[in-house]
């Protein structure tokens, strides 16, 4: 009687960790890459349209989780063009690596002569 009260409690105790152990994996925070450009009211589109391209072929990268960019619509931004690219990393490893990608330091040279200000944010999500 002894064995099988034992047994019970030790797959009670297995089938709570799995349980906690699930929940976790289904909640893991990733690692977000935000940057937030305005552009120079002279900056010319295609050189935009090359940077953005650049940002999504980036993207394809295995070091990538997941990414998304788009154009700042917000009302208290009048008459300035904010690009927004937003890069997600299972790791800091993975954001490490993605900066050695040789394609990486093209943003720069592109970015560069038409971005008017650079804000960018990292930061490790949290799951409510």
């Amino acid at each position: 009687m002894k064995k099988i009260f034992a047994f019970l409690v030790l797959a009670f105790i297995l089938l709570c960790v799995n349980k906690v152990n699930a929940q976790d994996n289904n909640s893991a925070s990733v690692l977000r890459h935000i940057v937030i450009i305005t552009f120079k009211p002279d900056a010319p589109a295609d050189s935009v349209k090359v940077l953005d391209e650049l940002y999504s072929s980036l993207s394809k990268s295995s070091l990538v989780k997941s990414f998304e960019m788009g154009v700042n619509i917000s009302t208290r931004d009048t008459g300035v063009v904010k690009h927004v690219y937003v890069t997600s990393f299972a790791s800091k490893e993975d954001m490490e690596g993605y900066r050695k990608i040789p394609e990486y330091a093209k943003l720069f040279k592109v970015s560069l002569p038409i971005a008017g200000d650079v804000t960018v944010a990292d930061y490790w999500t949290n799951k409510y």
